[in-house]
């Protein structure tokens, strides 16, 4: 009942649009559960009289989404360094209507560690028709958000590169100028292009519609308040630069190229050699990853990579549980233009969509450039060891996490707070006092 009242839900929210995309995906479904169903249903029977031997459960990875597919793998992996020997777990790639994962290696790399089959398909579906299956279900479907953010804390998952994959890279990495010891940042802001190429017919262009991410809003344009401008970067990059680090744009997708001739910034998304093996491996290896808070930065705080996220749209979900100083975006009253303060932006996140924030009245304002140099600079200090705080910044910092984990949804999507998780010090001192109160 809980998932047909799901689904109910979103209909009604994202209307005929969304109707009929499930209509295609139960169609889908059904034909699939009918060819198979002969030598599927004696096989979950089957497995399911051995369990006092032998326990064999079903899962799936969610590989149509990057962020997805990089958190499905995470909890797979963490589980598997703590799961009895009785377990045995059977996966396929529950990639919707697309035949390919959305990146082939790090699909290699699930291939790599676990049990991952097409043929997995139907004996999930029938396991989860027949009645009695439950104990046949992989768990980490089914996992809270705060259990997530609990593994993800103790536990990173770090899947291991073999030794002709780093080779590979740091020849890669070498053809650019870059030499052994160097560091090296990887940028990535989120626009809304990838996805479009992705899943053209899901364009609002075309009256289609999905979830850009699950529980949250339908169609990519509903994800469009997250979006920033490459160019408001360049002064940070190029000062990252000048210190003598690489700077590598990323991103598989992107709408246009970033405006720099600094020959120690290399914009990887436009570049002919990019592919999905160095998707993975730069931002596993990366000094420091600077993101709005999209996929891929999942990979850096699974690598345990230090992660700065500017431009950070909601609140409410920053990263808590690693090594993450996070620099929001400013969020205004339409009809006053006066900003919210920390519990105002606390409260109002019941979704998170474009249209919900157009409908109770809240603009995002993007960091200035200059807001984004000096949050990088301090970022990048902070790394090197010699930035200090002050015992102001010491305090308001000490308030941020007050007023936010005393919220009412906190427990909802956090739990463990990494000890090097923080608001952006600088960020803080230009919001002043009254955002605090």
């Amino acid at each position: 009942m809980k998932a047909l009242d799901r689904h109910l839900s979103e209909i009604y929210s994202g209307g005929w649009p969304v109707m009929r995309w499930k209509i295609r995906v139960f169609k889908h479904l059904f034909m699939s559960l009918l060819i198979h169903a002969p030598w599927a249903i004696p096989a979950v029977l089957l497995i399911r009289c051995l369990s006092p031997w032998r326990i064999i459960r079903f899962g799936y990875i969610n590989s149509n989404s990057f962020g997805s597919f990089i958190i499905d793998v995470n909890k797979m992996w963490v589980m598997s360094q703590r799961q009895s020997k009785r377990y045995l777990d059977l996966y396929w790639f529950g990639n919707g209507f697309n035949k390919i994962p959305c990146n082939e290696f790090w699909a290699e790399m699930a291939l790599r560690y676990f049990h991952v089959y097409s043929w997995v398909q139907p004996l999930y579906l029938w396991n989860q028709i027949l009645p009695g299956g439950a104990i046949h279900w992989v768990p980490y479907n089914v996992i809270s958000e705060s259990d997530e953010s609990r593994m993800r804390g103790q536990t990173q998952a770090k899947l291991p590169f073999l030794p002709e994959d780093d080779a590979r890279a740091k020849a890669w990495l070498r053809e650019q100028g870059w030499q052994e010891g160097d560091p090296f940042v990887c940028l990535i802001m989120r626009d809304n292009l990838y996805m479009d190429s992705i899943h053209p017919n899901m364009n609002p262009s075309n009256k289609e519609g999905i979830p850009c991410h699950p529980n949250l809003g339908y169609g990519w344009t509903q994800c469009d308040y997250r979006n920033s401008d490459i160019a408001t970067y360049v002064p940070a990059a190029e000062w990252l630069a000048d210190q003598g680090v690489w700077v590598l744009r990323m991103g598989k997708i992107m709408a246009k190229p970033i405006p720099s001739s600094h020959p120690r910034i290399i914009d990887y998304a436009f570049h002919p050699d990019r592919s999905d093996f160095l998707d993975i491996w730069l931002f596993a290896h990366c000094d420091l990853c600077i993101s709005t808070g999209t996929g891929p930065d999942g990979i850096c705080s699974s690598y345990g990579r230090p992660l700065l996220s500017l431009n950070y749209s909601a609140l409410l979900l920053l990263h808590s549980w690693c090594n993450a100083m996070t620099v929001p975006k400013t969020l205004v009253w339409q009809t006053s233009g006066i900003p919210l303060n920390m519990r105002e932006q606390l409260d109002n996140a019941e979704e998170f969509t474009t249209e919900y924030y157009e409908r109770i009245g809240i603009t995002f304002i993007n960091l200035t450039p200059e807001e984004i140099l000096a949050s990088v600079q301090e970022g990048w200090q902070r790394l090197q060891g010699t930035w200090v705080d002050t015992e102001d910044d010491l305090k308001r910092q000490h308030r941020f996490w007050e007023i936010f984990t005393t919220h009412p949804d906190f427990h909802r999507y956090h739990d463990l707070i990494h000890p090097e998780a923080r608001a952006g010090a600088i960020w803080l001192r230009s919001r002043g006092d009254e955002y605090l109160d």
